[in-house]
């Protein structure tokens, strides 16, 4: 086993980050441990998407500290930012080394759930195709590009050609965007339930028995 690079923030920049996140628990806690429970605001995070640089070669030391320090109460889906400064070989180098970066130092990203076995093949060949995905190169434009009469589509333009946001042979927007809103959604808020939350409140129990506890010894 590889063992961790002992990395620290060079700035505390992922501080509010995780503080939000933890507010967001804290507050459902009590409306949770309130007496009225039927109108129960879900302000939790479900989702972080740590977008990563597209140069250098691997995780930044900044991007392990932030990643160790929210790994364990959010989800996190680890994206790369303007992947049309690679090249396609590129780009799969860069996935390869951040997944490889992210195991060496026990970082923890959003794990796809099996698939059913009654789910149809298309299905199945799809959601390997995303897991395979990760982290998703993602190019953004707000620029409006028109090609011929019937083609418009949001865009860069470039001397050599075109690149198309929502072109799966250009970026993986659509896997990512598929993913978010069509087929892992409900799994997601289900992950932050089940895993990321419950820790947190098993955590605020234990603090609170302590707490108890240390009252009761002294009143004693």
């Amino acid at each position: 086993m590889s063992e961790r690079r002992q990395v620290s923030s060079p700035d505390g920049s992922w501080k509010p980050i995780a503080h939000y996140i933890n507010c967001q628990f804290e507050q459902y806690f009590r409306d949770e441990s309130g007496l009225d429970r039927k109108n129960i605001q879900d302000g939790r995070v479900h989702c972080c998407l740590y977008f990563l640089s597209p140069f250098g070669h691997g995780l930044r030391p900044l991007d392990i500290s932030f990643l160790r320090a929210i790994h364990d109460k959010v989800n996190i889906v680890p994206v790369i930012a303007k992947a049309d400064c690679l090249t396609p070989t590129e780009v799969q180098h860069k996935k390869e080394k951040i997944r490889q970066e992210l195991q060496e130092n026990g970082i923890n990203i959003y794990e796809f759930p099996e698939c059913d076995s009654d789910e149809d093949e298309e299905f199945k060949v799809q959601d390997a195709e995303m897991k395979r995905s990760i982290p998703f190169a993602v190019i953004g434009s707000t620029q409006v590009v028109r090609e011929l009469k019937d083609k418009v589509f949001r865009g860069r333009q470039y001397p050599w050609g075109t690149v198309e946001v929502e072109n799966s042979a250009h970026c993986d927007f659509l896997k990512l965007r598929e993913m978010l809103i069509q087929t892992h959604m409900q799994d997601l808020k289900d992950v932050t339930h089940e895993v990321h939350y419950e820790n947190y409140r098993a955590q605020c129990i234990q603090s609170l028995t302590r707490t108890g506890a240390r009252d009761r010894s002294s009143r004693a």
